[in-house]
């Protein structure tokens, strides 16, 4: 009688550890940081990107010009530094400028060099936004020093900015838009289709003749993340959990488990 309450004992402590051999933790979060240098009159610069408090770049991207955008980059949520040196400067260089941006799961941000060279600051924007069905987010953002004004219309909405204004999006129909820039004289264009759901930003640069637009793609709909390369060494992040051994094994010492079980309860065949 307490063979087979044993058995079952084990073979049910047997499936526990199967069902528990999970990884230790769920994989963690991963948000997405792209970097960019819209300051027209700085020249070219490298840029870092350090874990907060950390002195080993997990980016380095080198001699970033004006007008310059990285890929997102896909980091563990957690609190990151950005810095900027001259272009050839050694990584002990004291930055020219720095800034620290917190990277939460799921959200996209951009850390961008603004302004004139003599107070360029970094900006940190938020490129994530939850939008009604049918519409589209689209902000534009001033980056021309020859234009220090410039008025912007698309779809439906007016806009004067003035460099280095970085405004929120502004909700628009999910549809082709034609995206003008104008100041005086000068005047630049250019159509962007617009997905449902998206996040879009427009860059007003300053061009070899006049202004230019740098059109960019925020995310393109919400749980749809931006593409890029992730966190370190620009690879991929395995979680790290039990190894595919450890499920074999433990499937099948539960099955030579139930098959005693099964042997036991089994009648022998012999008469008396």
């Amino acid at each position: 009688m307490n063979l087979p309450r044993a058995a079952r004992l084990f073979a049910g402590a047997l499936l526990l550890m199967f069902v528990t051999a999970s990884p230790a933790h769920a994989a963690p979060q991963v948000g997405h940081v792209r970097l960019a240098h819209l300051s027209p009159d700085t020249p070219a610069v490298d840029v870092y990107l350090y874990p907060f408090g950390g002195d080993r770049p997990k980016l380095v991207l080198d001699a970033v010009p004006y007008g310059g955008v990285s890929p997102y980059q896909s980091l563990t949520a957690g609190q990151y530094t950005v810095a900027m040196r001259p272009a050839g400067a050694a990584a002990s260089t004291p930055p020219v400028l720095s800034a620290n941006v917190r990277v939460r799961g799921g959200q996209a941000y951009t850390v961008a060099g603004m302004g004139p060279y003599e107070s360029i600051r970094l900006q940190v924007l938020d490129d994530s936004l939850e939008l009604p069905d049918g519409k589209a987010g689209l902000r534009v953002v001033a980056a021309s020093l020859k234009e220090r004004t410039v008025t912007v219309t698309a779809g439906g909405m007016e806009e004067d900015l003035r460099f280095a204004d970085t405004p929120e999006y502004t909700e628009v129909d999910a549809a082709t838009q034609k995206i003008t820039a104008e100041a005086g004289d000068e005047r630049a264009s250019a159509d962007l289709r617009l997905t449902p759901g998206s996040t879009n930003t427009v860059v007003v640069l300053d061009g070899d003749r006049g202004l230019k637009l740098l059109p960019l793609t925020d995310a393109a709909a919400p749980g749809v993340t931006p593409e890029g390369a992730v966190d370190t060494g620009m690879g991929g992040l395995a979680p790290q959990g039990a190894p595919v051994w450890i499920f074999a094994l433990a499937g099948a010492v539960v099955l030579a488990g139930t098959a005693f079980l099964v042997r036991l309860r089994r009648p022998s065949g012999r008469t008396t």
